[in-house]
């Protein structure tokens, strides 16, 4: 069950082949490591954001779409003090795959890992025309042609020079080990042992690509699955046994301290929010 926990099939919504949905706000504290189960494209307006991919690392405001095929483990954050815009669009791969025949093709420009790409201004303005042409649009035919055509822009895009820093691997797979084993106590000294780097490099390096300390990281991860145990209906005390806390208030003290909220309240938010 716990690597289900990482898959955010929906955010809140119910769909099965395409979905748009555009988001204008100060960020909130929720947590941003996940994967899904279809392609996503992420066409980022504003917001001083962290993307971390497996091969992939970009910070800053500038205008960007973030690619992620089914399955990728992505990680994005935004500085709480900069309005984080934003707009998806994501559809099942059978919303196109026997539609397009250069599907094969078009569909390598999510790259293994996914991909960013950095967008001029008029290039973020077309893709959010076309974005809004498709959620316009009321023909399912209408739709994939108008998809058919952001990835074949995309996909000329994705041929030139992206350009993009690379992170350091022990940062991804620091990432990924506490992803794995949020409910186990965790040893940064072995786990720095274990990536073949010293521990105050790991703890820095992690420090700077994720605005995180490796403790804060792994405090987050717990209290994400611990929000799913809880939208399940079991008790605060069965969370905290599962998601690695040593008793049940240190979970309602690690929710009031990252969400401003004790957890009954949080997860009741959540529960309003995938109503509306």
């Amino acid at each position: 069950m716990d690597k289900v926990l990482l898959y955010n099939v929906g955010y809140g919504s119910s769909w099965k082949t395409i979905d748009i949905k555009h988001s204008d706000a100060f960020p909130s504290q929720i947590y941003n490591y996940h994967k899904h189960r279809f392609y996503e494209i992420n066409l980022i307006s504003s917001g001083n954001t962290k993307i971390l991919l497996k091969d992939q690392f970009d910070e800053g405001e500038t205008l960007k779409i973030v690619l992620t095929p089914p399955d990728t483990p992505h990680y994005i954050s935004c500085s709480p003090d900069t309005v984080y815009s934003r707009t998806y669009l994501r559809f099942a791969e059978n919303f196109v795959a026997n539609y397009i025949p250069e599907w094969k093709q078009l569909s390598e420009v999510f790259s293994e890992n996914g991909r960013i790409i950095t967008l001029s201004e008029e290039e973020a303005l077309e893709l959010l025309r076309l974005i809004e042409q498709i959620e316009r649009e009321e023909s399912m035919l209408g739709q994939r042609l108008l998809v058919y055509y952001v990835l074949l822009r995309l996909h000329e895009r994705s041929n030139e020079e992206i350009g993009q820093n690379q992170k350091p691997s022990y940062v991804w797979e620091a990432m990924t080990f506490m992803e794995n084993h949020y409910s186990e106590k965790i040893d940064f000294s072995a786990l720095a042992k274990e990536l073949c780097v010293g521990r105050t490099k790991l703890m820095t390096g992690f420090k700077l690509y994720t605005g995180d300390t490796m403790g804060e990281y792994l405090c987050k991860c717990r209290l994400k699955n611990a929000i799913q145990y809880l939208l399940q209906a079991e008790t605060i005390e069965y969370a905290a046994e599962k998601c690695g806390f040593s008793d049940s208030s240190s979970l309602i003290r690690a929710f009031k301290r990252i969400y401003g909220m004790p957890p009954h309240k949080y997860v009741k938010r959540l529960e309003i929010h995938a109503l509306e």
